[in-house]
This record gives C-alpha cells, structure tokens and sequence, in this order.
C-alpha cells in the first residue's frame, strides 16, 4: 500500500510537467502557414526589397564553369575558338552535357580561352564577362555572334527540409520552388528564420534569414535563390526535445486520462 502511495505521489509530481511539456510542444497554426499577412501586427516593418535584378545578381567565382561558344558561320574558323565535347573540360558536379564544353573559373580567376590566353572574369556577372570576351574577340574576328552561359548551377538544402543538392532548372529559382524541389518543409521546421547561405565572388560566406510566413517575401529581392546558395532549415523546440512527427493530441489525452485516474487513487 505504501509502494502505491509512493508511486502516486511520483505521478503527481511528473505528470503535469509532461502535461505542459506535451502540450507546449504543440505547434500553433500560425507556425506552418505560407505568406500571411504581417502588416497589421504592432510594430511590423517590411524587411524586404521590391525584386529589381536576379539573374545579374550572380557573381562568377572560383570553380564555376563557364559555357562559351563562338558562332561565325564559318564551321572552320569556330573550330579554333570552341571546345569539342571530346577535348572539354568537365565538371563532376552534374549531368548537363555543356558541362563537356565549359571553361572552368581557374584559382586565378580566369578561363584559359583559345587565341586569347587567361580571360579574367571572377567578380564579373554573365553580362559583363560576355562584354569582356567580345571585346577580346573582336579585334580577332569581324563578325560573330558570342553564347555565354553558367553550367554548374546547383543549390544545397540541409535540415528540416531533406538533405540535398539539386540543378537550377531555371535563371530566377525562388525559395518556395527550391524548398518544393526538396519535398518541402517537414513538420518541425522553423519556417519565420530559414537561413541563406551565400558565397560571395571574394570567397566570403555571408548568412541572411528569411520569414516563409510573411507575405512579403514574395517577389521580393531576397526569395530568390543564386547558384551556390545553401538553405538551411532548423527545427523548432518540440523537434529538439524529442517529440516526433508522431506525437498528437491523443497523447495528451491519454496523459491527462491517466492523470486523473492516479487522483481517484
């Protein structure tokens, strides 16, 4: 009888800190829903920019591998200027065929074209290294026309979202299409603190947060993803301590069940 009491009086000592535990682990609707309306929250300020330039945003690194093709109309001439899928070099990131036929971004910054020598083009977006080609290109050749394109363009995804890299199927990839990529958040995500992780021309890693929940993401100059960039998602507090994707409010009724059943004892 004593062994009982004992037992009753552990229970309900324990008992409603598992209960609060339990339901404190809850996770509110407001946690999981896309693109709400924070405006009219105290204190709201939009934090983001209206979308201006994507594509150009990107600044060629070390390691990228750059498509180039130079088109004269002369089958002959092209031959002296353009890698052949048999001689490129190729990149071990993916499968796009181009990458046969790309130049990759040398630690001194440059691609080793043919006729011209190193071409410096780390820090240069694609508009600017193609101006900078062209230019070389023409006091070479009178008439061409000149295809400048980035092959090695890969995101990462870690965390609470899967684990992976995936290709670019698009120039202007935004968050929400790279995360669908991905198979999208798992319940336990922090959905209001996603981090970017982006490597800069200079080597640099920068680290910026953005709020999946806020509306204004959308179209925003910050939702779009570059080539490089790595998402993390971290896991809310019921994900760190322990509870899974299982646990329901059937848990807590059965706690609360059993709670009062050792109180009539």
């Amino acid at each position: 009888m004593n062994c009982m009491k004992n037992y009753s009086m552990r229970a309900l000592l324990w008992l409603p800190a598992l209960l609060a535990l339990g339901i404190s682990s809850c996770i509110p609707q407001k946690s999981v829903i896309y693109l709400q309306d924070k405006t009219q929250q105290e204190g709201y300020v939009n934090p983001y920019r209206q979308a201006t330039e994507i594509t150009e945003n990107y600044k060629i690194q070390v390691n990228d591998y750059l498509y180039v093709r130079v088109i004269t109309g002369d089958p002959e001439l092209e031959k002296y200027y353009n890698l052949s899928t048999g001689t490129g070099q190729m990149s071990t990131q993916g499968g796009n065929s181009m990458k046969f036929s790309s130049y990759l971004v040398a630690d001194n910054g440059c691609i080793d074209f043919p006729y011209l020598g190193d071409v410096p083009v780390q820090g240069l977006t694609l508009s600017q290294a193609k101006a900078r080609l062209s230019e070389l290109l023409s006091k070479q050749i009178d008439q061409y026309t000149l295809q400048v394109q980035l092959t090695n363009t890969f995101f990462t995804v870690l965390g609470e979202a899967g684990s992976g890299m995936y290709p670019m199927n698009k120039d202007q990839l935004t968050i929400y299409e790279a995360l669908a990529m991905a198979g999208d958040l798992k319940t336990y995500s922090k959905r209001n603190k996603v981090k970017i992780i982006r490597k800069g021309s200079d080597g640099v890693s920068s680290i910026r947060e953005v709020d999946l929940t806020d509306k204004n993401l959308l179209d925003s100059q910050e939702s779009y993803i570059l080539p490089n960039d790595i998402v993390y998602v971290e896991p809310i507090k019921a994900k760190m301590l322990g509870f899974g994707e299982t646990f329901s409010l059937g848990l807590v009724t059965t706690l609360i069940s059993f709670y009062l059943l050792i109180l009539s004892l």
